[in-house]
């Protein structure tokens, strides 16, 4: 009896075990590594960029010249019925797993973008580790169809270059599905999203000519961010704008910058090796105040002048300089988005609703009071490195 209550035991239990009920063959599926998201009149248009098999893997009879990707258009009411209408085109069931990137156009991130998330993150395939960012001034499905020169897949070339533009230049910025839809659904914080724009040919930069020269007829460049009210984008950031919102976001790994040289015509180039913001908010007079303390550490990279760097007065109007320059290119540019889009894409209200609750609780339009928000910003350079040498190669070449 006790063996056979065992076995039924047992064999009630393999039921429960894990298996492999959810697999997906590859044979069976298409990767999906972009995605493409448009908007036109009150249609969406997607596109959707799938690895080759037949390039990966190429067998005998298939032309070397086949594209390692290929992109698939189709428009619908919603983005799932869009996705679905385009089975009629694709032989393999769509697979999100292995997604990079999803190209949002300007014209729909314009309209709203907060119906097409709700689709993205309910689909249970797509993990939350991709970006996003703006096709500007284009389609997204323009984007997805550039042929890239460095990565056969245009989808990783785009993740790639701005995962290391984000480490190295702090004119861009990368962000993952879920720090976007905490950044809209944050009271005081609104959004912004590193943009993309095609330079060049759009035609040849469909084709495979565009990888079959040095310098290619058409490439993909990242361009300033664009910045949300809420979940509808607004306006644009230049380089400069980007680099602040940055240094206030502490989001700035490296950089490159110059300063004048004291006294002297040329200039100094200085490599930004770490960075670290800090904000904190003070209430005056019923009204609350925010400060902002950037400290920045950096390496002489270059002299193109004659100033001999040993001596503590130059070093020092290097530094009063830097601190100048940061302290203007932060302060500039919280003014202009302040007066020009009133949206508060730095997270100033955010900090008040955890600091001062209370203040907080007054304000039906945060944006609004935004736009007369007092800041104060402080800077503090520091120059660690001067290089393997101290005079300037131009200086020695006179001696």
């Amino acid at each position: 009896m006790r063996q056979l209550a065992m076995c039924l035991i047992i064999g009630m239990l393999i039921p429960l075990l894990a298996g492999c009920w959810d697999r997906n063959e590859l044979n069976e599926i298409s990767l999906v590594v972009g995605l493409g998201l448009d908007k036109v009149d009150d249609t969406y248009k997607v596109s959707v960029q799938l690895v080759n098999p037949s390039r990966v893997a190429p067998k005998t009879g298939v032309s070397s010249n086949a594209s390692p990707v290929v992109t698939f258009v189709e428009s619908g009411k919603t983005l799932p019925e869009a996705l679905r209408r385009m089975e009629v085109q694709v032989p393999r069931k769509l697979y999100y797993a292995h997604l990079r990137m999803i190209v949002i156009g300007e014209e729909l991130a314009k309209s709203g973008i907060s119906k097409p998330l709700d689709f993205i993150s309910r689909n249970p395939q797509m993990r939350t580790d991709f970006f996003l960012i703006i096709a500007k001034n284009s389609d997204a499905s323009e984007v997805l169809k550039v042929f890239s020169r460095m990565d056969p897949i245009p989808a990783n070339n785009l993740y790639t270059t701005l995962e290391a533009s984000d480490k190295l230049w702090a004119a861009t910025g990368k962000i993952t599905l879920d720090k976007l839809i905490q950044d809209l659904s944050k009271p005081g914080k609104s959004p912004a999203m590193t943009g993309v724009e095609i330079i060049g040919s759009k035609i040849i930069g469909e084709s495979t000519l565009n990888v079959e020269k040095i310098a290619p007829p058409a490439l993909l460049r990242y361009s300033g961010m664009a910045i949300f009210k809420v979940d509808r984008m607004v306006g644009w950031l230049d380089e400069d704008e980007t680099k602040a919102l940055n240094y206030v976001q502490n989001t700035v790994n490296q950089t490159v910058g110059y300063l004048s040289c004291p006294g002297e015509n040329g200039t100094v180039s200085l490599d930004v090796v770490n960075v670290r913001s800090h904000m904190n908010t003070r209430v005056k007079n019923g009204k609350p105040i925010v400060d902002i303390h950037v400290r920045v550490e950096q390496n002489i990279s270059d002299i193109e002048c004659n100033v001999d760097i040993t001596q503590k007065p130059v070093l020092d109007k290097l530094k009063e300089e830097g601190d100048q320059k940061i302290k203007k290119l932060i302060t500039n540019s919280i003014h202009k988005i302040q007066k020009q889009y009133g949206t508060d894409i730095f997270g100033f209200g955010e900090l008040i609703h955890q600091k001062n609750p209370t203040i907080w609780s007054q304000y039906k339009d945060w944006n609004e009071e935004f736009k007369q928000l007092e800041v104060h910003v402080q800077a503090d350079t520091i120059l660690r490195r001067m290089g393997t040498i101290v005079q300037s190669v131009d200086q020695q070449t006179k001696q």
